[in-house]
């Protein structure tokens, strides 16, 4: 008969950079594609898509909780209840991978590292009464209730990935709300940062499903909009340059997103110059927007990180990509050993003097698994053992050349900087003038009888309620243009209201104060 099992990935804790992100990470939607396949009955909740139905969890035979390390809270808190209730749990994701011990003291069972042949196993073993000691990667407690690790499992080779079925999102509760899709053709990533865990979780072997299937994927999606979920999307280039020729030819060109490297943008390390004619390709196929991991703007501090690659080339890219209309989401780290005071303010100051069109600063957080956090650990620097501020936006080890709060502060001021009010009104300026010629369409009476209310909606921080209002009123084509002209405004309007709930909630301020007392 199968069993009923429930999946779920806990949200972050209060406000933070991707609360407008509808996406899901795709571990809980592929393992529950292999366990439907299986004959099992399987929902997954995410929990920024809807919330988790305890009653749904309380009848479950299983529940599956996949966290990070700044969810873990959350999901240790649900395996309580749950096992308070005798509901068997298993937890797993990249935290408890490293810390299975810890994750033991909250569930019976933890699956490490790439777990969906472990979860498949697993299921299996419990279904049928069978021992648990042969489940590779598996963590658990036996009988007499002594932990038990089991060996881990090898990473898949890429013929064993190749086999895995497509995430099925329908499964997750909610997913009508993604208006943009997550697909996923690759894992692990060739280079090691040393405050990267995708390394430590998915290896520096590169596997990649066939363009094929990646093709099928996207046509049974339907998707005008698609994020591409891969660490870094352009490991192999002819392998990206024959995806985004398939994906042309075929007319599979959904608006589509990714996380790539600056040196993308180049010919390959031998031949500096700018690929023209690949970064064409990726505009041709659909992208309009990188985003592209510059951690720092200075030489030294990329070599500390392990980056690989040169401010310079960073700049040569950037411009490369607006050259060929696509836009940049740039992510910098801030706090590195090599940050004196002021080094937020600079790297504001360097993305604002690039144009990038949009910016995300994080604060240099030692995650379990990564080189760094061995380092900060034996160098007795980490600052809190309350797993839910290691989100990037809190100041959780001492840095080498600041205080915490000096840290703390800079970082938020920096954010506010990009997206002063004064970049946001001109960028509104500025697109709205650039598609006048298409935007004038829109003045028509239907659009113009709901500008009152839309005014309304605004003074009332009713954001969501306004494009769809307004929308309505206009005919498809003026509504694609009006997108054009204003997403950029939007977002870093977005983007400033974000940083105002930040630092506005309890939490932000209470762990603010902590910073200022221990100064």
């Amino acid at each position: 008969m199968g069993l009923k099992i429930r999946l779920v990935e806990p949200r972050p804790a209060g406000h933070n950079v991707y609360d407008l992100v509808l996406l899901p990470r795709l571990g809980l939607p592929l393992m529950g594609s292999m366990l439907v396949g299986l004959g099992h009955d399987v929902r997954v909740y995410c929990e920024v898509l809807s919330p988790v139905d305890l009653g749904e969890c309380l009848s479950a035979d299983l529940v599956g909780i996949s966290s990070t390390t700044a969810t873990s809270s959350a999901a240790y808190a649900l395996a309580d209840l749950l096992a308070s209730a005798q509901v068997p749990v298993v937890l797993g994701g990249p935290h408890v991978t490293f810390r299975p011990d810890e994750a033991l003291e909250h569930a019976p069972y933890v699956v490490r590292g790439e777990g969906e042949r472990t979860m498949v196993e697993l299921v299996a073993s419990l279904e049928r009464g069978l021992p648990l000691d042969q489940v590779l990667g598996l963590t658990y407690r036996d009988s007499a209730g002594a932990a038990r690790h089991n060996p881990s499992r090898p990473r898949a080779t890429q013929a064993e990935f190749e086999l895995l079925p497509a995430p099925d999102l329908r499964l997750i509760e909610g997913h009508e709300q993604m208006s943009t899709k997550p697909v996923m053709t690759q894992w692990g990533c060739p280079f090691d940062c040393e405050f990267c865990s995708v390394t430590a979780m998915f290896s520096r072997s590169v596997r990649h499903r066939r363009n094929d299937q990646v093709l099928a994927e996207l046509a049974s999606l339907d998707a005008r909009q698609v994020f591409f979920h891969d660490d870094n999307f352009v490991v192999n280039k002819a392998r990206t340059r024959a995806l985004l020729d398939s994906m042309a030819a075929t007319g599979l060109t959904p608006t589509w997103f990714a996380q790539v490297r600056a040196d993308s943008a180049r010919v390959s390390p031998a031949r500096p110059e700018i690929d023209h004619d690949f970064l064409e390709r990726m505009h041709r196929a659909g992208c309009t927007m990188v985003m592209i991991g510059i951690e720092a703007i200075t030489d030294e501090a990329l070599a500390h990180v392990a980056k690989r690659q040169k401010v310079s080339t960073v700049e040569d890219s950037i411009h490369a990509f607006h050259d060929h209309r696509i836009s940049v989401h740039g992510m910098f780290v801030a706090g590195l050993d090599t940050d004196a005071a002021g080094a937020a303010a600079a790297t504001s100051a360097f993305a604002r003097r690039l144009d990038i069109d949009t910016f995300q600063l994080m604060i240099e957080t030692p995650l379990p698994g990564t080189r760094l956090w061995d380092r900060v650990v034996a160098e007795h620097r980490l600052l809190s053992d309350d797993w839910s501020l290691f989100d990037g936006h809190h100041v959780v080890m001492s840095p080498a050349q600041t205080t915490p709060l000096q840290l703390q502060l800079e970082v938020l001021d920096a954010m506010r900087r990009f997206y002063s009010w004064p970049r946001i009104v001109a960028t509104g300026i500025a697109s709205t003038l650039s598609h006048l010629p298409d935007l004038t369409a829109c003045a028509r009476p239907a659009l113009l009888r709901r500008l009152p209310t839309a005014i309304r909606l605004a003074s009332a921080q009713r954001w969501q309620d306004i494009a769809p209002l307004l929308g309505s009123a206009l005919p498809e084509r003026v509504r694609a243009r009006a997108r054009d002209a204003l997403w950029l405004p939007a977002v870093r309007l977005y983007a400033r209201r974000q940083i105002s709930l930040w630092w506005s909630q309890d939490r932000s301020r209470a762990h603010v104060d902590l910073l200022a007392a221990s100064s």
